[in-house]
């Protein structure tokens, strides 16, 4: 379909195509499907290799034979040896004979053998087998034509290897991103894209980052075809290799991809595999690039001991990269930013479609009619009349207030009070506890600003309450050092016995806790020895006490590396902290309700709770033993009896699975450690079987708890598809006979009229939601070419091939159309930035654009599935996209909405959940940067 051929309207582009038999042609595969006797023994080697290395997570390293392979076989190899459908693909045929002798090495060698021992003649039986499966040479095409209503079948074969041929095809013509210059693209052994002849450097030179552009097949519900994804991101190159876990290698000769090769060892200490170096060198084949890793890593790891020798910083040259390209970690401070930009993907759109042309097949994705909540902070809305009279008298007077001023982003007193008097209670006090009269300072001025109050004179005593807002709600100021400091836990439910009193929802008033707090440094563990600085961080160990209490909480950072924090301009970590402790106190404002009203004469979306469920594999930490456990929060947003009254919510969790009000719910679950592992080894089905079935116990006690208020359940579904296959988008359009899981959807065995009205499924997974990129809008009128848009904020309707249809809602960060945001990268790319200017002259001065972040817009999935009757799946998903767009503690929207926003938080914020700084706060040198003896 063309765009001449769409209806008059607002179209979404992004970077999602069908995948089609006409955009594959004629590329083809080689495949050997592997048998069950063969799996047999490849499960055999793989339990020999955990008993050699003592691990029962140890797994076979077929890394040995896949490395070789790939040096032999162009780069284009993939093998899985899962037990469903176990294969090994490469684009182009290999040699039985050579198959033979490289599973020979790689069975002896993974077993401890010494590869000059090994017979090459005398291979195992898995050997053997493998190199006698017969090799089938596959047109992806005959895969990848659509059945009517039903989802896409292809094998995961397919999936794996699609992306090798387009690739290329994209490498062959280069990218063209102005008038005047072409970066030549270069196809990777992913099945991606890098521009490793085109290096983004930094102004001061020696600092590199690639353009790196994945090509992933994935399903969408109700799309007879698979979808290719594209994504493109900032790869940024350590000067070190020792310490990455993967580099990009340039391989020898004409035509041959860029090699990604895994590093292993520890961190400084990491090479190339030395098996594959040892099978290589057996079979007498050229390996010099891996040879070339190896011998800089011996290097690397050299001058790093003599570093240390010496108590010094270890300094690696900061060259180009020339053959070998180590890939930083994401985590540490670097001179190039992260992000590409938004004229980066819309090139990279443009030049997709000028590659493939008429084959490239976009989805279709037309914006919904619908109108987002005024938030109270937005800008405000004024007519055309009104903003143009502004404009003139702001001319007129030179003044730079601005036209349409913002408004507060915190709920009114009176929606607040409103909230509290329907939980019960007819007054609110906010508990400050602070040790740095800077933190106290920051507290107050956030209150008299939030609720209009004159700072002048106001300086409350220890222990004295001020009102807020008449006395219905009040503050109290406690000092509480010996509570609040960093340090172990003894001593600290002591000191707070002087402020107990006033913590306790009592006689009428509901109690929340606003709590200095700092991140532990080796300052605070001088007299500790080697003590870990997670066991002396104060916030952990005083939420679990105070949780313990029933008491709400939330906490604000009082110091970082340079001292007590004292904002300059506006004080937004406290603003975020105060309206996060009204979400923890479970406070519902007008804002929310707001959100919820219904669009005319819709589904009365107002009229239902709407429940959120966030569920989390707790993997094992250091020291815990088990098998992974698997956390659940819930909460429900239920409407008031009347209608214009206050919305309440209801909290669950699987360590108190019972549905409390929230402000009890978060704490009682604060209160109670993360379950321990019992010992029973279950299998993977078992597991999330028992994690399902925790859920439909909570859903039945819920309906119970609703007296007969109708509601819908939404999760996110890159956590919960493990649950249950309804989830799944392989199985849109099947029976629930067919599942393998026991359960299909969440509520799905319950009674008619306990089971949800609705499952809402939200994805906001970056690599499996279609990249928004701009907007078309076609006009009524003929005669009128289509209007380019860059960004999209809005809902927009996938046309989907049959079943309910699916929703893409856009957003554009904060941090790209905020304000006094410099929008990088929506005219140009990362290749054209403008270097840093210094000058005395502070108008000629400029900042560099390469180590800024550049962004690009966002997108979630919503998909309203399993609906009753009566029940409007488009006023589900525009509901969703509100309750993203309004949120409960953020000055901005949030990916989830409101319900699963705040279960997931409850999660968060547990005691037990790992804190870290924000990047933003605190940047990590580079490995090796500063790695000194001690």
């Amino acid at each position: 379909m063309t765009q001449h051929d769409r209806e008059p309207g607002k179209y979404l582009n992004t970077l999602a195509f069908r995948c089609t038999p006409d955009l594959v042609g004629d590329s083809t595969v080689h495949v050997r499907h592997l048998d069950k006797a063969t799996f047999k023994l490849w499960d055999d080697f793989d339990l020999q290799c955990k008993r050699k290395y003592v691990n029962e997570s140890a797994q076979a390293p077929y890394s040995i034979a896949t490395t070789v392979l790939s040096m032999l076989g162009g780069g284009y190899v993939y093998f899985e040896p899962d037990h469903r459908a176990p294969f090994l693909a490469s684009l182009h045929p290999i040699d039985s004979k050579l198959l033979s002798r490289v599973f020979t090495l790689t069975y002896f060698l993974a077993l401890g053998q010494k590869v000059d021992t090994i017979d090459l003649t005398a291979p195992p039986e898995l050997a053997k087998r493998i190199a006698n499966t017969p090799e089938q040479k596959y047109k992806l095409a005959d895969y990848l034509t659509p059945a009517n209503d039903k989802q896409p079948k292809a094998p995961n074969w397919v999936y794996r290897t699609v992306a090798w041929d387009l690739a290329r095809r994209m490498a062959a013509i280069p990218w063209a991103i102005s008038e005047n210059r072409k970066i030549i693209l270069r196809p990777d052994t992913t099945g991606g894209l890098v521009g490793l002849d085109d290096p983004w450097e930094n102004d001061q030179g020696g600092r590199y980052a690639l353009s790196r552009t994945a090509l992933r097949l994935k399903t969408l519900p109700n799309i007879t075809s698979p979808i290719l994804l594209l994504t493109s991101r900032v790869t940024r190159i350590s000067s070190s290799l020792i310490f990455s876990t993967t580099a990009l290698a340039e391989q020898p000769g004409e035509g041959h991809p860029v090699l990604e090769v895994t590093l292993n060892g520890r961190g400084g200490a990491r090479t190339v595999n030395r098996l594959a170096l040892e099978a290589l060198g057996r079979l007498e084949m050229d390996y010099s690039i891996l040879h070339a890793i190896a011998e800089r890593s011996k290097r690397e790891q050299e001058l790093l001991g003599r570093a240390r020798e010496n108590k010094e910083a270890a300094r690696f040259p900061r060259q180009h990269p020339g053959q070998i390209w180590p890939i930083l970690p994401k985590n540490f401070s670097f001179p190039i930013g992260t992000g590409t930009g938004m004229q980066h993907l819309r090139l990279l759109h443009q030049h997709f479609n000028e590659v493939f042309g008429t084959t490239a097949e976009p989805l279709v994705m037309r914006e919904v009619r619908m109108r987002l909540p005024h938030r109270p902070n937005d800008p405000e809305n004024v007519s055309k009349q009104e903003l143009q009279r502004r404009k003139e008298e702001r001319e007129k007077n030179n003044s730079k207030e601005p036209l349409r001023p913002r408004g507060s982003l915190f709920p009114t007193p009176e929606s607040i009070v409103a909230s509290i008097e329907a939980a019960g209670f007819k007054k609110l006090r906010i508990a400050c506890l602070w040790y740095r009269d800077e933190t106290r300072l920051r507290m107050l001025d956030t209150f008299c600003k939030t609720y209009g109050l004159d700072p002048a004179g106001l300086d409350p005593k220890n222990g004295e309450e001020i009102s807020l807002h008449g006395g219905q709600i009040t503050a109290v100021f406690h000092k509480a050092f010996d509570f609040l400091k960093p340090g172990h836990p003894e001593g600290r439910e002591e000191a707070l016995k002087k402020v107990r009193v006033s913590l306790l929802s009592q006689d009428d008033v509901l109690v929340g806790a606003w709590c200095e707090t700092e991140i532990p440094t080796a300052e605070d563990a001088q007299d500790d020895g080697k003590v870990d600085l997670d066991d002396l961080d104060a916030k952990p160990q005083t939420r679990h006490i105070l949780a313990g209490l029933d008491v709400p909480t939330q906490y604000l950072k009082g110091k970082d590396d340079n001292g007590a924090i004292k904002p300059k301009a506006k004080d937004h970590p406290a603003e975020m902290a105060l309206l996060d402790l009204y979400r923890s106190l479970g406070v519902i404002d007008d804002r929310i309700a707001n959100a919820l009203r219904p669009e005319k004469a819709g589904y009365p979306v107002d009229r239902i709770a709407h429940v959120g469920i966030h569920v989390r594999q707790q993997n094992r930490r250091k020291g815990e033993s088990g098998q992974p456990k698997v956390i659940i929060t819930a909460t429900a947003l239920v409407p008031p009896e009347v209608v214009g009254g206050a919305w309440t919510m209801l909290g669950w969790s699987s360590t108190r699975p019972e549905w409390q009000p929230y402000r009890l719910a978060q704490p009682a679950f604060h209160a109670t450690a993360y379950p321990e592992g019992t010992g029973d080894k279950k299998s993977y089905r078992q597991r999330w079987d028992d994690a399902a079935e925790i859920v439909e116990h909570a859903l039945s006690d819920l309906a119970e708890e609703l007296h007969g208020i109708p509601y819908v359940v939404t999760v996110d579904e890159l956590a919960s598809r493990r649950m249950w296959d309804g989830l799944q988008n392989m199985h849109q359009g099947s029976s629930p006979e067919g599942r393998t899981s026991r359960y299909w959807l969440p509520g799905s065995s319950l009674s008619h009229d306990e089971r949800p009205r609705a499952v809402i499924r939200i994805n906001i997974e970056d690599e499996e939601v279609p990249p928004p990129v701009s907007t078309t809008r076609i006009a009524k009128s003929e005669d009128s070419e289509p209007a380019e848009g860059e960004t999209a904020t809005t809902l927009y309707k996938v046309a989907t091939d049959f079943g309910t249809p699916v929703w893409i809602f856009c957003n554009v960060p904060r941090a790209y159309d905020g304000d006094g945001a410099g929008r990088l990268g929506s005219k140009y790319t990362r290749w054209e930035a403008k270097r840093s200017v210094y000058s005395e002259n502070k108008e000629e001065r400029r900042k560099s654009e390469m180590s800024q972040n550049w962004y690009s817009m966002t997108a979630s999935e919503i998909y309203p599935l399993s609906c009753a009757n009566g029940v409007s799946e488009e006023a589900l998903a525009v509901v969703t996209a509100k309750l993203c767009h309004q949120t409960l503690f953020w000055s901005d929207r949030s990916r989830f909405p409101v319900p699963l926003h705040a279960a997931r938080q409850m999660d968060l914020d547990h005691p037990q959940y790992r804190r870290t700084a924000p990047l933003e706060e605190k940047q990590i040198s580079e490995p090796g940067a500063e790695e000194f003896v001690e």
